[in-house]
């Protein structure tokens, strides 16, 4: 059994997030599209995707509710 609180990002994660990366996890936990999230940052779905392929391998999951549930055990989400 993990012990969440002693937890640490670093632990997880095989390499940091980007800065995009981040604003990326923060508008899929806000429940926006892909299309949504490529408006909202003026770049394209497939730049959205590329980004949340790099999310899902870093933080180990293959889906958008695993990985808003990943991000908030690690406190990425504030």
């Amino acid at each position: 059994m993990i012990d969440k609180k002693n937890i640490k990002v670093h632990d997880f994660l095989v390499e940091t997030l980007t800065e995009r990366e981040t604003e990326v996890l923060h508008l899929i936990s806000e429940g926006l599209s892909n299309k949504e999230i490529a408006n909202s940052l003026d770049i394209t779905e497939n730049t959205v995707k590329t980004f949340i392929k790099n999310i899902y391998n870093k933080l180990g999951v293959n889906r958008r509710v695993q990985v808003v549930m990943r991000a908030r055990e690690l406190n990425l989400l504030t």
